[in-house]
């Protein structure tokens, strides 16, 4: 892993791929760590540089109490991507990760060149009830909880590339990296979805947007995401991954590297059209409502 200092945060980066690939930053979601990209990363091509940090509270980045609102941790991303020169770069979020995604695609879209929705909260955020931050805030203190947790998250694990026995030990590494999350991180972030919405200015997202759903994701249901599939002129199609929960990059990273690759490589021609009539429009916000 890699260290890289802001003035915000101390990242720990993990960086996989050749120095002069393509760049790709890849944001992981809520109780996780950069560690649930390497089954990705074992897969994607050395001409693809992947570069995923332990975002705020998470793994050997920078614990801290505060901080956890959505747009405070896409200005993290934001001097990150400063620090380490990106341009031209390809934006990957998942879970949480792609609301943070989401909103620092909108407050800097220069040098961004498309974004990659995996599994992700809706653009109009997420609520969480009451009860539902109360457990989270009893898995910090109680490891069973924490694990049932997780395993719900990637319900069709093992991945192909390991066996058995080490995806076992590599999910109590994930559950050990989500038990040593800065307290405050364990519903900080689920409160913070529940303050976020940016279905208003999804407008703005005009660059190429690809949607990915995992068909058994018990976490982001499919109408929320196909809300977000119509919010975003740059995203042309919700695509399902059958047979895989809400974490490809871990159950099917082969297919979800695919679908990767796909994309990035694409010359995004047909993204024009889209971007030209949302830009439009964003001008002229009345021009394009009826009136009752």
């Amino acid at each position: 892993m890699a260290v890289v200092q802001t003035s915000r945060l101390h990242f720990h980066v993990r960086v996989s791929g050749s120095p002069d690939g393509v760049p790709l930053l890849l944001l992981h979601g809520s109780h996780a760590t950069s560690r649930w990209w390497e089954p990705l990363f074992a897969i994607l091509p050395d001409s693809i540089r992947a570069v995923a940090p332990d975002l705020r509270g998470c793994g050997l980045s920078t614990h801290t109490q505060d901080g956890y609102e959505i747009k405070e941790q896409a200005e993290d991303i934001a001097e990150l991507v400063q620090a380490l020169a990106l341009s031209d770069f390809d934006l990957l979020g998942h879970g949480s990760g792609g609301a943070i995604a989401i909103e620092f695609a909108l407050g800097h879209p220069q040098g961004l060149r498309s974004l990659i929705l995996v599994d992700s909260a809706p653009v109009e955020g997420a609520f969480t009830p009451l009860q539902g931050l109360q457990l989270l805030s009893q898995m910090r203190e109680d490891r069973s909880l924490l694990r049932r947790g997780l395993s719900a998250l990637l319900p069709t694990a093992s991945p192909p590339t390991m066996t058995q026995l080490e995806f076992e030990s590599f999910f109590e590494q994930l559950v050990d990296d989500a038990a040593a999350m800065a307290p405050a991180a364990f519903t900080a972030v689920a409160e913070a979805l529940g303050r976020w919405n940016r279905l208003e200015d999804a407008h703005r997202l005009t660059l190429p947007t690809l949607l990915l759903l995992g068909s058994e994701d018990i976490i982001i249901e499919r109408d929320s995401a196909t809300r977000s599939l119509l919010a975003i002129p740059g995203a042309s199609n919700l695509e399902i991954l059958r047979g895989v929960g809400h974490s490809p990059m871990i159950e099917s990273p082969v297919v979800l590297a695919e679908r990767i690759i796909d994309f990035i490589t694409e010359d995004f021609e047909s993204f024009e059209e889209a971007r030209d009539y949302a830009q439009e429009n964003a001008r002229y916000p009345d021009s394009s409502r009826g009136h009752g």
